[in-house]
């Protein structure tokens, strides 16, 4: 008997699943590629005397930046500022105390196709001054590339929902792995935390499996809580309130489930007058991350709501039959890596129930009329 062919609807329906699939794979790929990823990065901070660091990125490029910035902070030793490219022109400027020279600054930006503007802008204003510019791309030759002093190819190529996921996790990983490399060169980290970070690395591929096997099995028994939603609320601190922004949005753009997206501090001081018993929650709770204030705030939403859905680790004390719990490394930087996964997933099952296509946007047009990239100008 011949093999039905899959029909092209068919391969629409699944490519995000395609590509988040794929992420335990382009994790071991790029961890095989280390020296090469890591090379021109830690060579420039090894010939440039790095105190001041600009990340530059729009919507997940700017959640990237949240994630990677505190722990370059503390294995670097590094002042850091995440810009918005497209306003920070207009509003802010480079080294406004006259602090640092231009070797002593440099711009990241964790990018995807290289063509969106305000990036570009941000890195040809540095150019200008003589800042250094860091990048990563899918596309080497993309017009961010020529203002850059490194632009530093992701090895994962294009993806074909618009919905990205595994590229942005190459972007992390990439960036986490220079990070350390660079820490363990200028010997701002001992051996023992370099090889304990190592080992957090070795392990991420197969966490990330987990991870997605863990939330397919909890889908099926809490998908109530979610087709029928309208808005999820999303928690969480530290750089996991940046994991939960991109943890809605992927959401959002696959089943337009509204995404309200709060600090877990400010969330306290300005959201609890909004809740009622249908109010869906997801609370991201990392172990050491405001990690006794979180289980505080669990304990309140329980209270009020009856859809409050913790994300944590499988011996977490809060857990309760909501729970989505999965088995995270727990590292307090590295992980955040793992908590965007189920999100992405969740985005694919909830677009497929719903019949939602993540190949074309509801509203395709809008980037092209809005001309956020060059290659739409």
């Amino acid at each position: 008997m011949e093999n039905k062919k899959t029909t092209a609807k068919e391969l629409e329906h699944t490519a995000l699943l395609r590509a988040i699939l794929d992420e335990p794979s382009l994790i071991r790929h790029l961890l095989k590629q280390k020296n090469e990823l890591t090379v021109d990065f830690v060579q420039h901070f090894m010939t440039h005397p790095v105190k001041k660091v600009y990340f530059s990125g729009q919507a997940s490029g700017t959640f990237i930046a949240k994630m990677l910035a505190p722990c370059m902070e503390k294995l670097l030793q590094i002042e850091t500022t995440i810009c918005n490219p497209a306003a920070f022109p207009h509003y802010f400027q480079f080294n406004n105390n006259h602090v640092y020279n231009a070797k002593e600054q440099l711009l990241l930006c964790p990018a995807h196709s290289g063509t969106t503007t305000g990036p570009i802008r941000m890195a040809q204003e540095c150019k200008k001054l003589g800042i250094p510019v860091i990048c990563t791309t899918i596309d080497t030759a993309s017009p961010l590339a020529p203002p850059s002093n490194i632009s530093i190819n992701k090895l994962c190529g294009s993806e074909e929902s618009f919905i990205e996921t595994r590229t942005h996790m190459a972007s992390l990983l990439i960036f986490f792995l220079c990070i350390i490399e660079t820490a363990w060169q200028k010997q701002t980290i001992s051996e023992c935390v370099y090889t304990y970070y190592q080992d957090c690395f070795s392990r991420l591929a197969d966490s990330v499996e987990h991870i997605i096997r863990d939330t397919a099995d909890w889908y099926k028994s809490h998908r109530e809580l979610l087709l029928h939603a309208d808005t999820a609320r999303y928690i969480a601190a530290g750089p996991y309130y940046a994991a939960a922004q991109e943890g809605g949005l992927k959401i959002a753009e696959a089943s337009s489930i509204s995404s309200l997206v709060y600090e877990q501090e400010e969330f306290m001081h300005t959201g609890t007058t909004q809740i009622h018993k249908d109010t869906l929650f997801f609370l991201l709770t990392p172990k050491e991350v405001e990690e006794q204030r979180m289980q505080k705030l669990i304990r309140w939403c329980r209270m009020y709501s009856d859809r409050v859905i913790l994300v944590g680790d499988q011996t977490h004390p809060l857990r309760d039959t909501k729970a989505l719990l999965c088995s995270f490394i727990n590292d307090e930087y590295l992980s955040v890596m793992e908590y965007i996964v189920p999100f992405q997933l969740l985005a694919h099952l909830i677009a497929t129930e719903r019949g939602y296509s993540v190949v074309h946007a509801a509203n395709d047009g809008a980037s092209a009329y809005l001309k956020t990239h060059t290659e739409e100008v």
